[in-house]
């Protein structure tokens, strides 16, 4: 399965005079929503719960991966008590409370941020050492020296190999996932949907094939170690979750009538495996043209994939 997560980009937030004017150049919808949240006197898991929006959404939603919904920057100015035209066009008067804030707490944001922007560094620099070497062949002075760190910072955030490789299939899972949504947002036909979910799939990258390689060992992995099996099951639920929410809304559109929902997506998820796992071996018989042929009959014959001529 082709795995999703943007890379964390580093920002801290200038503070302003108390009553001053903000003007476009304050940065996008994002930035000045992350100054927000980050001048709060509670955690980001806190704030997301205050404004009812899922940690992870709100999370990705601050680092320009997921755009804010009208509801939901309503929400973060109420609680962040700022105006939401401040959030949505940078103008309009900062409160006092948040410009204090921001002083006060700047060296202690940029702190935390570079610690993030830290752990992104060598979750990244991770998970493509242990999709082009292989987990085993993996060693913590090869991630310190690929991040320009030292092995004690590596083992800080990740004391153990297995710890890796799942942080690895998540990164990789998140980035899948965040592809998924930005293909979905630019069409409504349930159809081409599934259409789009093919090419996703296909290794036609060199990032598709880091993703492949980490999925691939993420399953052999759990084969042979039990405490690697609850992370490898909720990911790839996650995504069979996809595939199966398009299938039913096929079928509430008058598709696949007769046909069995479960059974559907299991052929096309099992099948997708196959297929990569022939391509990354190196098969004669596979290629990423062939893959997606076979790809697209997959839903056959409840639902039809191929454009008419």
């Amino acid at each position: 399965m082709g795995l999703a997560m943007a890379k964390e980009t580093r920002m801290t937030a200038t503070p302003h005079h108390a009553g001053e004017d903000v003007g476009d150049g304050d940065g996008s919808v994002a930035d000045r929503a992350r100054r927000v949240v980050q001048a709060a006197d509670v955690s980001q898991r806190e704030f997301a719960e205050l404004i009812g929006m899922d940690p992870t959404a709100l999370s990705k939603a601050l680092r320009g991966t997921r755009r804010l919904q009208e509801h939901e920057l309503a929400a973060i100015a109420r609680v962040g008590k700022v105006p939401v035209r401040y959030l949505a066009t940078g103008s309009g008067r900062e409160p006092v409370a948040l410009a204090r804030a921001a002083a006060a707490g700047s060296r202690r944001r940029a702190e935390a941020l570079d610690a993030d922007a830290r752990r992104t560094q060598i979750l990244e620099a991770t998970a493509q050492l242990i999709a082009r070497r292989g987990i085993h062949a993996v060693r913590v002075a090869d991630i310190a020296r690929a991040c320009g760190t030292s092995t004690g910072t590596v083992h800080y955030h990740f004391p153990a190999k297995d710890g890796a490789l799942r942080a690895a299939l998540l990164f990789y899972a998140d980035r899948l996932h965040d592809r998924l949504e930005r293909e979905f947002q630019q069409v409504g036909d349930t159809v081409e949907m599934l259409r789009r979910l093919v090419e996703v799939q296909l290794p036609s990258s060199d990032e598709d094939i880091d993703e492949w390689s980490v999925w691939i060992q993420s399953w052999t992995a759990a084969m042979l170690e039990p405490s690697l099996r609850e992370s490898q099951r909720a990911v790839y639920s996650r995504w069979r979750g996809i595939v199966l929410d398009l299938v039913r809304r096929c079928q509430r559109e008058g598709l696949a009538p007769g046909a069995d929902p479960e059974a559907l997506a299991s052929r096309f998820t099992g099948l997708v495996d196959g297929l990569a796992i022939q391509m990354l071996s190196g098969s004669a018989e596979m290629s990423v043209e062939r893959m997606r042929e076979l790809l697209l009959d997959a839903f056959e014959p409840h639902i039809t994939l191929r454009r008419p001529g």
